[in-house]
């Protein structure tokens, strides 16, 4: 089966974010996905958000709304869980750009693996679980040019809504085999590494900043 159309809604100002918050909190299932432009820019950037739940589907514009302020008490709720998949680069490049911190994450990349599963890319999984078949063609596109064509909006719109049922389909299979906790421990994990890898790096500058004035000096 071939993905079909999806409505969804553009939060690019402050007003639209301010509601989405509103509206998203009451919610305890999230699914988040993520565009950058890293293949077109030395310094790379989060360029697009899509957040999804039970009525809610919603492409974020963080070029145009730069203070997500509004959103940090949702992904730091232990209680609201947000579906990521392949939640590394996502949870870094949150914290990176947004000082957004995640508490209760599910992967559903990381879920695949211990399963078992031979591919473990979304467009595997969802295939493998749904039948659906999704279209990549936008996925290496430069994603920081404004403004954006419809297509490429709707496209990044699609990915987040899966989410939610994949995240429901995978737990029930880990629970069957006993390693939900796993995956539970791992995202955990995960959610706990972004300052702390920001904090070495730092570190790794401000000591390359030093050797580079003591070699200075010493010429």
């Amino acid at each position: 089966m071939r993905e079909t159309g999806v409505d969804y809604k553009i939060i690019d100002s402050v007003d639209a974010l301010e509601d989405l918050a509103r509206t998203i909190d009451g919610e305890k299932t999230v699914g988040v996905d993520l565009e950058a432009d890293s293949m077109y820019h030395f310094k790379e950037k989060v360029c697009l958000i899509q957040m999804a739940a039970r009525d809610i589907n919603v492409v974020i514009d963080p070029l145009r709304v730069r203070d997500l302020s509004p959103l940090k008490p949702i992904f730091r709720r232990s209680d609201v869980r947000k579906i990521f998949h392949g939640a590394d680069y996502d949870v870094r490049s949150l914290y990176r750009d947004f000082d957004i911190s995640i508490n209760n994450l599910f992967d559903t990349e990381l879920a695949s693996r211990f399963l078992g599963y031979s591919e473990t890319g979304l467009e595997a999984v969802l295939k493998n679980k749904f039948g659906v078949t999704l279209d990549k063609k936008f996925q290496r596109k430069d994603w920081s040019r404004r403004p954006l064509p419809e297509d490429m909006v709707a496209y990044a719109a699609k990915d987040a809504r899966y989410l939610l049922p994949l995240a429901i389909e995978l737990t029930r299979e880990l629970e069957e085999l006993g390693r939900l906790w796993w995956v539970q421990e791992e995202c955990a994990n995960l959610s706990k590494e972004p300052a702390h890898k920001l904090k070495i790096d730092q570190n790794k500058l401000q000591n390359c900043r030093s050797n580079i004035l003591n070699l200075v000096n010493v010429l």
